[in-house]
């Protein structure tokens, strides 16, 4: 690009509130899940003899656990790169120059392309945190001897909400292609998508 075209500033985020959004997925969801699962691992390794299978337990939870993890790193990374047209015209005070805005679009083109990537990398790390948060859960509840009906309620409810998690899950990172249409019917009907984003009754004025 040269100084004289006109900078090609990047898209809005979709939707407005994805920064923030995201930002409280790996700020705070994140960290408070991790520190749960950790300790339920402490609570676990006393009582282990009281469960069926403690060893896979534990597995899933220091699983999700290091996932949780990951998820805030990666969070810590991606809002470096949660920046705006207006955040950065309060560092240039030459911003109305042409040549400048130029350089600062196509900087911020690479950034919202990196925050992207790593929030994609983000979200699959928290979809599967999730899904071995529920199953370590779920397998802790089994006890050794009989099981009462109540908890076998409960182990069927995490069950289900496992097996939710997993389909969205494959939903969202194997594609359209390789999802049957009615696996991602019963996934948008359990945990819906985001709505469409409407099309504007009228084109607005460039900035």
């Amino acid at each position: 690009m040269t100084a004289r075209e006109e900078p090609r500033w990047p898209a809005p985020p979709e939707p407005y509130g994805a920064f923030t959004a995201v930002d409280s997925l790996g700020g705070v969801a994140a960290p408070l899940l991790a520190g749960f699962a950790v300790a339920l691992i402490g609570l676990l390794v006393p009582g282990a003899d009281s469960l069926r299978h403690p060893d896979a337990a534990l597995l899933l939870l220091a699983l999700a656990a290091v996932l949780f993890l990951q998820v805030v790193q990666l969070n810590a990374r991606a809002r470096g790169y949660a920046v705006s047209p207006a955040q950065v015209r309060e560092w240039y005070p030459d911003f109305d120059d042409p040549a400048r805005q130029a350089v600062v679009a196509w900087e911020l083109r690479h950034h919202r392309d990196c925050w992207a990537h790593l929030v994609r990398r983000t979200r699959v790390r928290y979809n599967i945190a999730i899904l071995a948060l529920t199953a370590g859960l779920m397998v802790a509840l089994v006890p050794r001897g009989p099981v009462a009906p109540l908890r076998v309620a409960a182990i069927v409810v995490l069950g289900l909400f496992a097996l939710l998690e997993l389909l969205e899950l494959a939903d969202r990172t194997l594609g359209t292609r390789r999802v049957p249409r009615l696996v991602r019917r019963a996934v948008h009907a359990a945990a819906p998508a985001d709505p469409p984003v409407p099309r504007p009754p009228f084109q607005p004025p460039a900035p």
